[in-house]
């Protein structure tokens, strides 16, 4: 059902890194996105497999995991995403808004196929595109839009019913839990 699908598709950020992805793993996810809508069905939107560890260490510096969580600089050895995906096109710019509306598209269908497959991930928007472009000797004519990071959870997260006016910042737990303020359904709904 897709509402438990969605309720499990949560911002995860601490991972068990023995629970390794490969090309296949993450290639299943990305034909996910060949099924999505699109502005124009323009289908400006590639997509780039990271899986092997040599490769994602070097990426893991140019994360940014959590504005709130002032404290904590993201998952340490051990607790790291075996596979990221990067969303890139050739056309457009990071604001423009068919871009942005298909990279949220893509984005969710492929977190929505890893909770099928009892993975889980984060969507990275802060990140250092020129140093990952580095990395990857990516041609200029890329546009880095997301990184998608991907693998086996290792923490709990919890969705805290909040109401209209109240705090939205997420919060962790010393043992690592996830705490995700989201408004109750009723004041979401404007009559």
């Amino acid at each position: 059902m897709i509402k438990d699908l969605v309720k499990r598709s949560r911002s995860y950020r601490v991972f068990d890194e023995n629970y390794k992805l490969d090309r296949k793993d993450l290639v299943e996810l990305i034909d996910l996105t060949r099924f999505c809508p699109c502005g124009k069905n323009g289908q400006y939107l590639r997509f780039i497999p990271i899986y092997k560890e040599e490769v994602l260490k070097q990426i893991y510096p140019y994360l940014a995991w959590a504005a709130y969580l002032k404290d904590w600089s993201g998952p340490v050895e051990g607790e790291r995403p075996t596979g990221i995906i990067l969303v890139v096109s050739k056309e457009g710019s990071l604001t423009d808004p068919i871009l942005a509306c298909d990279m949220g598209i893509a984005s969710q269908a492929i977190m929505l196929g890893a909770v099928e497959k009892n993975l889980g991930g984060c969507m990275i928007r802060a990140l250092n595109r020129k140093k990952i472009a580095e990395v990857l000797n990516l041609s200029d004519d890329y546009i880095i839009h997301i990184a998608l990071a991907i693998g086996k959870p290792a923490q709990e997260v919890i969705v805290e019913d909040i109401h209209e006016g109240d705090d939205v910042k997420y919060w962790m737990d010393d043992d690592k839990t996830h705490h995700v303020p989201k408004i109750v359904l009723h004041e979401l709904i404007v009559e």
